[in-house]
């Protein structure tokens, strides 16, 4: 039975230029060993990379290159990125890279798609309707698949009480009744929307409006993958990262389940390219997911989520019908998705637990899924596959970090800079509140908050002997080096 794998990964800040990720190389080199150590051990066709940073074109070319090494009987790799969010409203539809920014609020983030281009036995990739990032690597020929979502179920103001409105959608489908369009039409008749209208997003930023907006709104970015079934099945990939706080994140979600993507996808002409000419076709194979950025526990779940989860109906809180990965009935364990290596009430002591989930905090990473019988679908945990490390699949990454932790050691030069249990530090000049300034001691190594080893030696010598012997060195490991997310994965079977 064939089979084909998906990836959609938050890589934490993937592309940025700093020493904490370039390792003894540049462009991001140490990490990209894992992340293609990875990718070869699960067999991914398709990787889908969120949190990118802008001008992260040589870090994907260095993954890239990375990829085909370990397949040298068939170097077939590509990569393509774009911005996240709308230009400007004069925008009516992305058509060319420049409609696209990676700005939004505060901070900028764009999508990445790696992807196999010669696998026709088992599946292709549809060209992008329009295209909105340039294709590297690949057999020759090789375009862009990657699409920006713009269209969705209907929005509006509903009427929830008198004189009480409340931003929703306001219609779905069904089999046979289409609302709000067509939806006088026979029962029994099977109807798609052959219209959808533009889809808003909640905007990033603090000081921003609250309700969704057209232009400047972080939104899903997509790729079609056509599998080599009888069916010739279209299968969307699609891939968002919700604003971060709590009250946009929601909106986030709500928004995200109305999109395209999650119910049809275009049909394809002659030559496999994407016909928008025509009515959409029902998705029954496809894998949307990311970065939420919401707890799904107690209340959160599943109500921001209706749109993913419920059936399907005309109604405004009918959805897509799907599965949900992690599933939100398992031990707290198994839904966390993210690393931590430092807890406490002011974020400043590190966690010595004994077990992966001690490291594993928040619930936000999810993916959603149909046709139970012919897709299944995992959150993958790296701090186990590291400590396991079967067949040394991750020997090649971990030895060169113990290799870049002693580059840096060698670099030490006092009074300057120290080495510390944590490891190693140097004296900056910081400036306080009042105008004043202070000498503090940072480290040269950090993860997302600051110091990070328990005990460097130890945590160096067991990277070095891939041999990670308690759930602490493991989470440091994913969490400075490779990303503070795990990747969760797809398989469809035909």
């Amino acid at each position: 039975m064939p089979i084909v794998k998906v990836c959609l990964w938050n890589i934490q800040n993937y592309g940025q230029d700093s020493d904490k990720y370039n390792g003894t190389g540049t462009d991001n080199e140490l990490r990209n060993r894992f992340i293609a150590a990875f990718v070869f051990e699960h067999d991914i066709d398709v990787l889908l990379i969120e949190e990118m940073q802008p001008g992260q074109d040589a870090a994907l070319h260095d993954l890239m290159t990375q990829l085909d090494a370990l397949y040298p009987a068939n170097t077939d790799w590509a990569y393509s990125y774009c911005g996240s969010a709308i230009r400007n409203d004069l925008v009516n539809v992305v058509s060319q890279p420049a409609d696209l920014i990676d700005r939004t609020g505060a901070r900028s983030e764009c999508y990445a798609v790696v992807w196999r281009t010669n696998q026709a036995a088992r599946f292709q990739m549809i060209d992008a309707i329009h295209q909105i990032g340039q294709a590297t690597g690949g057999y020759a020929g090789t375009t862009s698949p990657l699409n920006i979502s713009q269209l969705g179920r209907p929005t509006g103001e509903v009427t929830i009480g008198p004189g009480v409105h409340e931003f929703q959608s306001t219609g779905g489908f069904t089999r046979d009744q289409v609302y709000p369009w067509n939806w006088n039409a026979g029962p029994g008749t099977y109807q798609l929307m052959a219209d959808w209208p533009d889809l808003n997003y909640p905007l990033t930023g603090a000081m921003q409006a609250t309700r969704p907006a057209w232009s400047g709104s972080r939104r899903p970015a997509y790729v079609v993958l056509q599998l080599a079934d009888a069916a010739q099945s279209l299968c969307p990939v699609t891939v968002y990262h919700a604003p971060s706080k709590q009250a946009r994140a929601s909106w986030g979600a709500f928004m995200a389940g109305l999109a395209r993507e999650v119910n049809v996808v275009d049909d394809v002409d002659g030559n496999d390219d994407p016909d928008v000419t025509v009515d959409p076709v029902l998705a029954d194979f496809g894998f949307f997911g990311g970065d939420f950025n919401y707890s799904v526990d107690g209340v959160d779940w599943p109500d921001d989520y209706t749109h993913f989860t419920d059936g399907r109906g005309r109604w405004f809180d009918t959805g897509s019908n799907q599965r949900t990965v992690p599933d939100p009935a398992a031990i707290d364990d198994l839904r966390r998705t993210t690393v931590q290596i430092i807890g406490g009430l002011n974020h400043d002591q590190p966690i010595v637990g004994v077990n992966n989930g001690d490291y594993l905090r928040h619930k936000i990473d999810l993916g959603f899924f149909r046709r139970v019988a012919a897709i299944t679908a995992v959150r993958i945990d790296l701090m186990a596959e590291v400590r396991n490390n079967v067949g040394g699949a991750y020997d090649d990454p971990l030895t060169h970090t113990a290799a870049f932790m002693d580059h840096v050691v060698a670099g030490i030069a006092a009074p300057d800079q120290q080495m510390r249990v944590t490891g190693p530090h140097q004296r900056k000049r910081q400036r306080r509140h009042d105008g004043s300034y202070v000498w503090v001691w940072n480290p040269l190594i950090t993860g997302s908050w600051g110091s990070t080893f328990v005990n460097w030696t130890t945590s160096r010598n067991q990277y070095d002997l891939n041999n990670i012997t308690n759930a602490r060195r493991a989470a440091e490991y994913i969490h400075i080096f490779v990303s503070d997310h795990l990747p969760l994965v797809a398989t469809f079977n035909f």
